[in-house]
């Protein structure tokens, strides 16, 4: 077995290194790292706390609407029209420039993506993109096929969109990851007694994302037929009261604080799906705090 290795001559960057010696990486193989770098323009300096959110524009928001499907018998999402427009409303309000797809298929929403991936983001500050669908365990539906979730980010890693590398990528996802069903647990209250702003950097490819699931993997994720999504009603409110004041992970905390406590399944005539409940599931690779703080 030959492990990756990254062999550090010198003592250039040598102020950047959180430990001495040099870095392996735990993998199978060995690999030449030396080509293939990408180069793009900073953002915001180094160490900046914050992303910088004050480009002349927001963004793209894109919405992929997946109400009606001509695969495996799949239901009709009764509901999701109300999940987009409420979504559709509250980034705009944000100054996000949004564009709503409907029914698309397998093969259009990945033109869509590559378009998007291929437009010069200079000037703006970051990227939403929504997908309100089907889905089971690893796999999402569009109108007529399935597709990996990861195939929506793929587009936008600092390498395959440098116009974006350094800014805030975030993926919203309103779908199923299994079957499973959360009866939830009563708690019951009692007592307790006992650096150099000029100075360059790079960034992994895969930095700067947030991927928000509506549901952990392997579980049930739940929509009102008049209301909508659990999750998207409790983000379109949070958004909409604390989106240029809170950053974007309290933020998502509180929304997943909504969808825990304020929700639970209405179905009395299927009593294995009464009273059942739901918790998103947030993964987060944002490397600074960011707030939709109000545009000039």
């Amino acid at each position: 077995m030959a492990d990756c290795e990254a062999h550090n001559n010198g003592d250039e960057n040598k102020e950047q290194r959180p430990n001495g010696g040099g870095d392996e990486g735990d993998a199978w193989g060995s690999r030449d790292f030396s080509s293939g770098r990408s180069v793009a323009k900073m953002p915001v300096e180094r160490n900046a706390p914050y992303y910088n959110m004050n480009h002349k524009n927001r963004g793209w928001a894109l919405i992929f609407n997946h109400e009606s499907f001509d695969v495996h018998n799949l239901k009709k999402r009764v509901g999701t029209s109300a999940d987009s427009s409420n979504l559709a409303k509250v980034l705009v309000s944000l100054g996000f420039r949004v564009s709503v797809m409907d029914d698309k298929t397998v093969s259009e929403v990945h033109k869509y993506l590559q378009d998007v991936a291929e437009m010069d983001h200079t000037d703006n500050d970051c990227l939403i993109i929504t997908v309100l669908t089907h889905g089971e365990m690893g796999m999402l539906y569009a109108k007529d096929a399935h597709y990996k979730p990861e195939n929506l980010w793929h587009y936008f890693t600092a390498n395959n969109c440098p116009t974006l590398a350094g800014k805030p990528k975030l993926f919203f996802i309103q779908a199923c990851q299994g079957d499973q069903l959360d009866a939830g647990t009563t708690l019951v209250n009692r007592t307790e007694t006992d650096g150099s702003s000029s100075m360059s950097y790079r960034i992994p490819n895969h930095a700067d994302f947030l991927i928000a699931f509506s549901t952990v993997p392997g579980y049930y994720s739940w929509r009102n037929t008049t209301k909508g999504s659990w999750f998207m009603q409790a983000l379109c409110e949070e958004l909409r009261y604390s989106g240029t004041e809170r950053d974007i992970l309290t933020l998502l905390t509180f929304v997943c604080q909504r969808v825990a406590l304020d929700f639970e399944s209405n179905t009395p005539d299927m009593m294995l799906m009464h009273q059942q409940k739901q918790v998103p599931c947030i993964t987060s690779m944002l490397t600074r705090l960011l707030v939709f703080k109000k545009k000039h």
